[in-house]
C-alpha cells in the first residue's frame, strides 16, 4: 500500500523551537507516511533528521528587508514555488509552522484543495503580526482545516477569527534525544539553573537579584543560553560580588549534563509561546518554580503540587520558594518526581499521536 505523502512547511531548519518541533515530528511519521520537509529559504540544518525525511526549499537565499512593494512581490513568488512544490510532489495534506509559513502554505493548500493544518508558535497578545500581516492571518487561517496552538490563551485570541472546533491546543513535544539521556544515577548538585535566551523579556534580573539575596557558598546560579543582556547581566553579578556563585555558560546545544545535575529550575519570563525549557526541566525531575506568565506555565504547574507559580517580578515569593526548596530536600525531590510526572505526558510518540489523529482525519 502506497504511504500517504505529508509535507512540513517551515522558513529554515536551523536551530529554533519551530524547527525542533518540525524535525521531532518528521522523524516520527517517517516510518508511518512519505515525509518532506519545505523550507522557505534553503539552510543548515540543526536538529538531526531520519534518511527517510526529504528536504526541499522555495529559495537559496535569505530574504531580505525591503518595502512594501518588493515584499508582496518575494511573497508572492513564495507561494507560487510552494504551490508548485506541492503539486509537484503530490502532496495529500501540508503542515505548516510561524505565520508566514501559515499564511503562503495555507493560501496554496487552499488553492490546490490539499487539506493544511498551520501551527502557531508565538503569543499574539505580545508578539503578533504587524497590521498587513494581520489581515493576511484574519484572511488565510479560517482556510486551514485545523489550527494548532500552544496554550487556551492563544486558542481564546484565535476564536475571534476561526471556529472554535477548528482550533486544537497541542503541546510541543518533549525532544527524543534529549529524554533519552535522562540518567537518573547522576547524583543532583546544589544548582539552581535558568535556560534560555538573555533578553529582558525573559527576567533574569529577577533572579539573579533573589538569589543573591538568599545564596549561601554551597549553591550556584546556572545560566545557560546567550543573548544581548549578557554583559548587563554580568555587570550586576559583580555589582552583587557573586562572581564565584552565578555562572553563565552561553549556548549549549546538549543540556543533558546541566538538567541531570540540577536540583532547580527557576523560570522568570514576562511571557512565552509555550515553555519548552520548563517542560524539558520538569522531565528531569528538577523542582520548578516559574512566573505565572501568558502562556503556558499555569498550564503546566499545579502551584504547591508539581512545582511553584509566582506572579511576574514577584522577588519576594520567588525567594521564600527557593530557599524552601534549597533548606528542604525531601520537598524538592517530591516536588521534582511529580513534574515528571506531568512532563512525561509531553513525550514525542504520546504528543506525535495526537498529531497523527488530527491527520487522519483529513487524509
Amino acid at each position: 500500500m502506497t504511504k500517504k505523502r505529508i509535507a512540513f512547511l517551515v522558513y529554515n531548519l536551523e536551530l529554533g523551537g519551530a524547527q525542533r518541533v518540525v524535525s521531532t515530528l518528521a522523524n516520527y511519521f517517517s516510518n508511518i507516511y512519505d515525509v518532506t520537509i519545505i523550507t522557505i529559504v534553503k539552510s543548515n540544518v540543526f536538529y538531526s533528521l531520519n534518511d527517510a525525511v526529504k528536504i526541499l526549499h522555495c529559495r537559496e537565499n535569505e530574504i531580505q528587508k525591503s518595502n512594501i512593494v518588493q515584499s508582496l512581490k518575494t511573497n508572492y513568488k513564495l507561494y507560487k514555488s510552494i504551490k508548485q512544490i506541492l503539486r509537484d510532489n503530490d502532496i495529500d495534506i501540508l503542515i505548516s509552522f510561524m505565520t508566514t509559513a501559515n499564511v503562503l502554505g495555507a493560501l496554496a493548500a487552499n488553492s490546490l484543495k490539499i487539506p493544511s493544518l498551520i501551527s502557531e508558535r508565538t503569543n499574539p497578545y505580545i508578539e503578533g503580526p504587524n497590521s498587513i500581516w494581520k489581515k493576511l492571518v484574519d484572511y488565510t487561517y479560517p482556510k486551514a482545516d485545523y489550527t494548532i496552538v500552544q496554550s487556551q490563551l492563544v486558542k481564546d485570541y484565535y476564536k475571534e477569527i476561526i471556529d472554535d472546533n477548528k482550533i486544537v491546543v497541542l503541546p510541543n513535544p518533549l525532544s527524543v534525544e534529549l529524554t533519552k539521556t535522562k540518567n537518573p544515577s547522576i547524583e543532583k548538585e546544589n544548582i539552581i539553573l535558568n535556560v534560555g535566551r538573555l533578553v529582558s523579556s525573559k527576567d533574569q534580573t529577577l533572579l539573579i537579584k533573589a538569589f543573591s539575596n538568599i545564596t549561601n557558598e554551597s549553591w550556584k546560579l546556572i545560566f545557560v543560553g546567550d543573548g544581548p543582556m549578557l554583559n548587563e547581566y554580568k555587570a550586576l553579578v559583580s555589582d552583587l560580588n557573586q562572581q564565584n556563585n552565578i555562572v553563565f555558560v552561553g549556548k549549549i546545544d546538549d543540556m543533558s549534563s546541566y538538567y541531570n545535575s540540577s536540583k532547580i529550575f527557576a523560570f522568570t519570563s514576562k511571557y512565552e509561546g509555550f515553555p519548552n525549557a520548563l517542560i524539558e526541566a520538569m522531565y528531569f525531575e528538577l523542582a520548578c518554580i516559574s512566573t505565572d506568565c501568558p502562556s503556558g506555565p499555569s498550564e503546566l504547574i499545579s502551584h504547591g503540587e508539581n512545582g511553584y507559580l509566582i506572579k511576574i517580578g514577584d522577588q519576594k515569593n520567588l525567594e521564600l520558594h527557593l530557599s524552601e526548596l534549597m533548606n528542604n530536600e525531601s520537598l524538592s525531590k517530591k516536588i521534582g518526581k511529580k513534574g515528571f510526572e506531568t512532563a512525561a505526558q509531553y513525550q514525542a510518540n504520546e504528543v506525535a499521536d495526537m498529531w497523527k489523529n488530527l491527520i487522519e482525519k483529513l487524509i
